[in-house]
Protein backbone atom coordinates (compact mmCIF):
# COMPACT_ATOMS: atom_id res chain seq x y z
CA UNK A 1 0.00 0.00 0.00
CA UNK A 2 0.85 3.67 -0.11
CA UNK A 3 -0.40 6.81 1.63
CA UNK A 4 -0.82 8.38 -1.82
CA UNK A 5 -2.35 7.15 -5.09
CA UNK A 6 1.16 6.25 -6.29
CA UNK A 7 3.42 3.28 -5.55
CA UNK A 8 6.99 2.76 -6.81
CA UNK A 9 8.72 -0.63 -7.04
CA UNK A 10 12.43 -0.92 -7.85
CA UNK A 11 13.93 -4.26 -8.88
CA UNK A 12 17.69 -3.92 -8.34
CA UNK A 13 18.37 -7.29 -10.01
CA UNK A 14 16.76 -6.25 -13.30
CA UNK A 15 17.41 -2.49 -12.95
CA UNK A 16 13.76 -1.62 -13.45
CA UNK A 17 11.62 1.04 -11.77
CA UNK A 18 7.86 0.44 -12.01
CA UNK A 19 5.39 3.17 -11.10
CA UNK A 20 1.81 2.27 -10.24
CA UNK A 21 -1.29 4.42 -9.81
CA UNK A 22 -4.39 3.39 -7.87
CA UNK A 23 -5.10 2.27 -4.34
CA UNK A 24 -4.63 -0.66 -1.98
CA UNK A 25 -5.35 -3.88 -3.89
CA UNK A 26 -6.07 -2.03 -7.14
CA UNK A 27 -2.77 -0.84 -8.65
CA UNK A 28 -2.36 -0.21 -12.38
CA UNK A 29 1.07 0.04 -13.98
CA UNK A 30 1.49 3.66 -15.09
CA UNK A 31 5.05 3.51 -16.42
CA UNK A 32 8.14 1.31 -16.29
CA UNK A 33 11.69 2.62 -16.67
CA UNK A 34 15.07 0.98 -17.06
CA UNK A 35 17.29 2.46 -14.34
CA UNK A 36 20.69 1.97 -12.78
CA UNK A 37 21.04 0.97 -9.14
CA UNK A 38 23.90 0.53 -6.68
CA UNK A 39 27.00 -1.47 -7.49
CA UNK A 40 28.11 -4.35 -5.24
CA UNK A 41 30.26 -2.13 -2.98
CA UNK A 42 27.53 0.50 -2.58
CA UNK A 43 24.23 -1.32 -3.03
CA UNK A 44 20.82 0.30 -3.16
CA UNK A 45 18.98 -0.24 0.12
CA UNK A 46 16.40 -3.03 0.13
CA UNK A 47 13.07 -2.57 1.87
CA UNK A 48 10.07 -0.29 2.13
CA UNK A 49 10.54 3.48 2.26
CA UNK A 50 8.62 6.67 1.64
CA UNK A 51 9.28 9.78 -0.46
CA UNK A 52 10.06 12.68 1.85
CA UNK A 53 12.19 15.22 0.02
CA UNK A 54 12.93 16.70 -3.38
CA UNK A 55 15.44 19.05 -4.94
CA UNK A 56 16.70 20.38 -8.23
CA UNK A 57 20.38 19.37 -8.22
CA UNK A 58 23.38 18.19 -6.20
CA UNK A 59 26.96 17.08 -6.68
CA UNK A 60 30.66 17.89 -6.29
CA UNK A 61 32.72 17.35 -9.44
CA UNK A 62 29.50 16.29 -11.22
CA UNK A 63 25.84 17.36 -11.19
CA UNK A 64 22.73 15.20 -10.88
CA UNK A 65 19.29 16.68 -11.46
CA UNK A 66 15.73 16.27 -10.22
CA UNK A 67 16.22 14.22 -7.09
CA UNK A 68 13.43 12.58 -5.13
CA UNK A 69 14.57 11.33 -1.72
CA UNK A 70 13.23 8.12 -0.19
CA UNK A 71 15.72 7.15 2.54
CA UNK A 72 18.64 9.15 3.98
CA UNK A 73 20.95 9.97 1.08
CA UNK A 74 19.21 7.48 -1.24
CA UNK A 75 17.49 9.17 -4.13
CA UNK A 76 15.92 8.83 -7.54
CA UNK A 77 17.85 11.22 -9.81
CA UNK A 78 19.30 11.75 -13.28
CA UNK A 79 22.55 10.29 -14.50
CA UNK A 80 25.66 12.37 -13.90
CA UNK A 81 26.52 15.49 -15.87
CA UNK A 82 29.61 17.65 -15.94
CA UNK A 83 29.33 20.34 -13.24
CA UNK A 84 26.59 22.85 -13.95
CA UNK A 85 25.75 21.39 -17.38
CA UNK A 86 22.49 19.75 -18.33
CA UNK A 87 23.79 18.89 -21.81
CA UNK A 88 27.29 17.47 -21.22
CA UNK A 89 26.69 13.93 -20.00
CA UNK A 90 29.29 12.35 -17.73
CA UNK A 91 27.57 8.96 -17.26
CA UNK A 92 23.98 8.15 -18.19
CA UNK A 93 24.24 4.36 -18.57
CA UNK A 94 21.04 2.54 -17.63
CA UNK A 95 20.30 -1.11 -16.97
CA UNK A 96 23.47 -1.72 -14.93
CA UNK A 97 24.41 -1.64 -11.25
CA UNK A 98 26.83 1.32 -11.25
CA UNK A 99 25.59 3.95 -8.79
CA UNK A 100 26.73 4.73 -5.27
CA UNK A 101 23.37 3.40 -4.08
CA UNK A 102 20.86 5.77 -5.65
CA UNK A 103 18.41 4.91 -8.41
CA UNK A 104 19.57 6.70 -11.57
CA UNK A 105 17.15 7.45 -14.37
CA UNK A 106 17.38 9.34 -17.66
CA UNK A 107 16.98 13.08 -17.06
CA UNK A 108 13.42 13.37 -18.35
CA UNK A 109 12.29 10.35 -16.31
CA UNK A 110 13.88 11.65 -13.11
CA UNK A 111 12.08 14.93 -13.80
CA UNK A 112 8.77 13.09 -14.27
CA UNK A 113 9.10 11.50 -10.81
CA UNK A 114 10.19 14.86 -9.33
CA UNK A 115 7.17 16.62 -10.89
CA UNK A 116 4.50 13.97 -10.31
CA UNK A 117 5.22 11.71 -7.33
CA UNK A 118 4.08 13.30 -4.05
CA UNK A 119 5.69 13.07 -0.65
CA UNK A 120 4.56 10.04 1.40
CA UNK A 121 4.48 7.76 -1.68
CA UNK A 122 5.69 4.26 -0.80
CA UNK A 123 8.90 3.08 -2.47
CA UNK A 124 9.52 -0.66 -2.26
CA UNK A 125 12.97 -1.89 -3.31
CA UNK A 126 13.86 -5.55 -3.80
CA UNK A 127 16.42 -7.75 -5.53
CA UNK A 128 20.16 -8.31 -5.34
CA UNK A 129 23.22 -6.98 -7.12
Amino acid sequence: GSRTNWLILVDTSRCVTSIYYGSQGNWDLNRRYVCSTGRAGTPTVIGEYEVFGKGYSFGHGYTCYYYTQFYGDYLFHSGTYYPGSMTKVMDDRMGVNISAGCVRLPLERAKWIYDNIPRHTTVYIFGTV
